[in-house]
């Protein structure tokens, strides 16, 4: 696609200004648009088509790319998660990494090792709490919802208490707003997945759909993230509130203590 716009272009005897008043933004997108640095959206798709009269080709074209493997996606979502002004995540299986202790974060990553998806843990890990610190500074707002499944045992007795001790003590924070999805809320829009949304600066929304070892979908389509987000709105007008949630976990957390004395 971005080979394909760098030749229409040339083809039709237009400069990368006149491109970009086709699709209504700067000259220097459109030379990330060209080198592929930055993926073309649906809007601009369909400007594209219409303006050259291409038959549809470029929106054909991003229909496929969204159900194939962006090599790109990595960086992306590493870009985003730091970047991000406001972030809303939906976990339905973890909790989610800006909340995660190291010892849980741990544990994750050492099942995605045995799963051969990771071949460093102490790498893994030092790299998981680095992103961590990058994703809450400057403390942007956080709203998480986390599906009450996803706070089953997940290490130790010391473990899961040290991680509920976070969850309560990271939802006192203005900022951040920690509610839990009760089971009775099933069957609801998250049953088939994590989701992640994030508020750029500018305004500008992007999305990601995957899970605790990085395997996922990025989406900076703005329409296709507007979804998301609507999405994640709807699962949590479902969700205990804050003081319901933070009294479960507390709840919650006494057995974790009678464990880790034994």
């Amino acid at each position: 696609m971005a080979y394909y716009l760098r030749f229409l272009r040339i083809e039709h005897n237009a400069t990368q200004a006149d491109v970009a008043k086709i699709l209504n933004c700067s000259i220097g997108q459109v030379s990330k648009y060209e080198s592929g640095d930055k993926q073309l959206a649906s809007r601009e798709c369909n400007a594209l088509d219409k303006t050259w009269n291409t038959g549809g080709v470029f929106t054909i074209w991003l229909g496929y790319a969204k159900l194939g493997i962006d090599a790109n996606a990595p960086a992306r979502l590493d870009r985003y998660q730091r970047r991000a002004t406001e972030h809303c995540i939906f976990s339905s299986s973890v909790v989610p990494i800006p909340l995660q202790t190291e010892d849980y974060a741990r544990g994750l990553l050492e099942a995605g090792h045995a799963a051969g998806l990771i071949e460093d843990v102490d790498i893994a890990v030092a790299l998981r709490m680095d992103l961590q610190a990058a994703i809450l500074d400057g403390r942007p707002d956080l709203w998480v919802v986390i599906d009450q499944i996803a706070l089953r045992k997940m290490g130790s007795s010391q473990v899961m208490a040290d991680q509920r001790d976070k969850l309560l003590e990271m939802s006192k924070f203005r900022h951040v707003s920690v509610r839990i999805l009760p089971l009775s809320a099933a069957p609801h829009t998250g049953v088939d997945g994590s989701y992640w949304c994030f508020t750029l600066p500018g305004r500008r929304l992007a999305a990601y759909s995957g899970n605790a070892i990085g395997i996922g979908r990025i989406m900076d389509d703005q329409t296709d993230a507007a979804d998301v987000a609507t999405r994640f709105h709807r699962i949590a007008a479902r969700a205990w509130s804050e003081d319901q949630s933070r009294e479960y976990l507390a709840r919650m957390g006494e057995s974790y203590d009678d464990l880790a004395q034994e």
